[in-house]
């Protein structure tokens, strides 16, 4: 992966230019978001380059602290990044109609930093920080209280709580399924729920007659009942397919 702030600002533009279609806003976000939490080094580029575009300090000092942990960090990570960018291609190209050829310095200079490590760089990598650290001095207050909460800013703020939210939560076979379940339609995902639950039912009905164990039974039983009441959503047609996954 040569590089991040293309992709991150297709981001952008697809959730800026379909802001207004209130039902297309949100799938393109919930699509983006759905990627995020599939990917944490996605998660964690997605949300530095907007804190570096945006966050501000009273002193260059404390940005420059800030910009070298961001880019270290950032740099440590790029290799993983790689993993997810043929779900970025595929959500970028399907929404070619959104994006438009248009750039955004900070992420171009931030780039430049953590991609590109010639030597023949050293002299425009000093620059390069230099440029960042000074964006980040912080700027007029009454200017900035003016501004609204943007499209790319509200997935930035959902991106910075999604470990809280889903971290831990998925297992290895879930977080497989899911990069396959991010681009699923709605109407897909209702049939292939149905598919898996009845699947999943059946073979615990099977388990359940071969059991001669009590407690075995019971969890089985539990197990049934909770996969009974589950209705047609993403998020539970990766839980089902990933028990179904775990019993093979």
């Amino acid at each position: 992966m040569k590089g991040f702030a293309k992709y991150k600002q297709n981001l952008d533009n697809i959730l800026e230019n379909s802001y207004g279609d209130k039902e297309d806003f949100k799938k393109n976000l919930s699509v983006i978001m759905g990627a995020m939490k599939f990917s944490k080094p996605l998660r964690e580029f997605f949300t530095l380059y907007n804190e570096i575009e945006s966050k501000r300090f009273e002193t260059i000092e404390d940005s420059r602290v800030y910009i070298s942990e961001a880019l270290g960090h950032l740099k440590r990570n790029k290799k993983e990044l790689t993993k997810v960018k043929n779900v970025l291609d595929k959500i970028i190209g399907d929404r070619k109609d959104l994006c438009t050829n248009t750039t955004n310095k900070i992420y171009e200079e931030i780039d430049s930093l953590i991609f590109n490590n010639s030597v023949k760089r050293l002299e425009d990598n000093v620059k390069s920080k230099k440029f960042l650290s000074e964006a980040m001095i912080q700027k007029n207050t009454k200017q900035r209280i003016k501004k609204t909460i943007t499209p790319k800013v509200l997935a930035h703020v959902i991106s910075k709580n999604y470990e809280k939210e889903f971290g831990g939560k998925l297992t290895e076979s879930e977080k497989g399924i899911l990069k396959n379940t991010l681009l699923m339609t709605e109407d897909s995902i209702i049939k292939e729920f149905n598919n898996v639950k009845d699947t999943a039912i059946t073979t615990l009905n099977k388990l359940l007659s071969d059991s001669k164990d009590d407690n075995i039974s019971a969890k089985l039983v539990e197990t049934k009942n909770e996969i009974n009441t589950l209705t047609s959503s993403k998020t539970n047609y990766i839980r089902v397919r990933g028990f179904l996954e775990d019993l093979n």
